[in-house]
């Protein structure tokens, strides 16, 4: 049963009552006529060849207050981009839309005139192709909202688009930055890496730092990583993001750093989402490949580069094993409230798999620390905003609107 809690910080809105999907579409139809909604897509081209995506984009090409869609793809070669513009093509019947082919031979050339001019080059991950995707439609003078959302979503609804839409185009809401949350349940209790380490390590975070602002803002969300949200382009163009997994975490530092709070909210998207799960190995931390611990590596990198940027390099090391030592009873505290969630529930809840995940996500943060005491914090790939890094380069704009295929 939904309830109807407010965190002080952050508007939540609720999923209180079943409304007139219909109805919403109709409004939003009109209100987009002024503020146009592109939906942008970040994927890795073998969702191509899945089910989620193509149904997913059936769906989309019915949600007529979305104006066109950006597909922002990397992993294929010239035959698989073909075969994406004909999926395209085939599901969205005449919707418009863009496909940005990361690691094709026009974008290889933007990133590596990026790379030249001293600023992040190429770096394959999520990160990128939401960044990339903003850079075009910032290079085209789009003026509107951008909404983004996962492409590996088995039982996707395109009530999706308009919950997430709503608050920012409603004459009567002033939001310019909507964050989606929902549940990972089926059998069993899903969404590891924030319940079991991105929760307990913002609260290990406060336990060594005291309540710092960010840490508040952090700690206001239901789902800090969902992969769904919407953001006036306005907003979103000013936002510095990094290349990876660490993408989610560096966004609403970035809405909190350049938004107040009564901006933004977020939405009960309210159905339980059945995404691809991530397997738990963790032999190649610190590099993007599918495994859950590299992921979850990168998401923690990112959260404390974030949350220790200002403190001086010689003491980052120093709080970071703090904040390690802290997690370790904090994330025992996490697990034993999520086993007693699924044993009320009468959910499939594996104790020995949840603590193996806890030690691979400790494993994770040593490793952030020895790497820290190597070298300085950082994230790999953090970009400069869209607007900046595109007036830094004559002629950038230009290639990046020029590379984009659109069908």
């Amino acid at each position: 049963m939904a309830d109807f809690y407010q965190h002080a910080r952050i508007p939540t809105l609720h999923h209180l009552a079943h409304a007139d999907s219909s109805a919403r579409e109709s409004e939003m139809l009109e209100w987009a006529q002024d503020k146009p909604v592109a939906l942008l897509l970040p994927a890795l081209y073998a969702e191509c060849e899945r089910p989620a995506l193509p149904r997913i984009l059936e769906e989309v090409s019915q949600a007529r207050h979305i104006s066109e869609v950006v597909l922002s793809m990397n992993g294929m070669n010239a035959a698989e981009h073909e075969r994406a513009l004909m999926m395209l093509r085939m599901h969205l019947r005449g919707k418009t839309a863009h496909v940005l082919w990361n690691d094709g031979p026009q974008l290889s050339q933007v990133y590596h005139s990026m790379d030249q001019a001293g600023l992040a080059g190429p770096h394959a991950g999520k990160g990128s192709n939401i960044w990339m995707g903003v850079a075009y439609l910032h290079a085209r003078g789009f003026k509107g909202i951008i909404v983004s959302h996962d492409t590996d979503i088995m039982n996707y609804s395109r009530d999706l688009l308009w919950r997430l839409c709503y608050p920012l185009l409603h004459p009567r809401m002033s939001y310019s930055f909507a964050k989606g949350y929902y549940s990972r349940v089926s059998d069993r209790l899903y969404g590891r890496v924030t319940r079991l380490l991105i929760f307990p390590l913002v609260q290990a975070c406060r336990d060594v730092l005291g309540s710092k602002p960010l840490l508040e803002h952090l700690d206001s969300f239901r789902y800090p990583l969902s992969g769904e949200f919407a953001a006036d382009m306005s907003a979103l163009e000013r936002f510095c993001l990094p290349g990876g997994w660490g993408l989610e975490i560096a966004i609403l530092c970035e809405a909190f750093r350049h938004l107040p709070g009564e901006q933004q909210c977020q939405v009960d998207l309210g159905f339980h989402f059945e995404h691809r799960h991530r397997s738990l190995a963790h032999d190649q931390i610190g590099i993007n490949e599918p495994g859950l611990i590299t992921a979850a590596a990168d998401v923690a990198r990112c959260l404390v580069y974030q949350v220790l940027r200002e403190a001086e390099p010689r003491s980052a090391e120093g709080l970071l094993r703090l904040i390690l030592e802290r997690y370790r009873p904090r994330a025992a505290e996490w697990l034993q409230r999520y086993e007693h969630v699924a044993l009320l529930n009468g959910l499939h809840h594996d104790l020995a798999e949840e603590s193996a995940a806890v030690s691979a996500f400790a494993q994770a943060l040593d490793r952030l620390v020895q790497s820290v005491g190597q070298d300085t914090l950082h994230v790999p790939a953090m970009r400069d905003t869209p607007a900046r890094t595109l007036g830094k380069i004559p002629g950038l704009a230009e290639s990046i609107v020029a590379s984009a295929a659109t069908v």
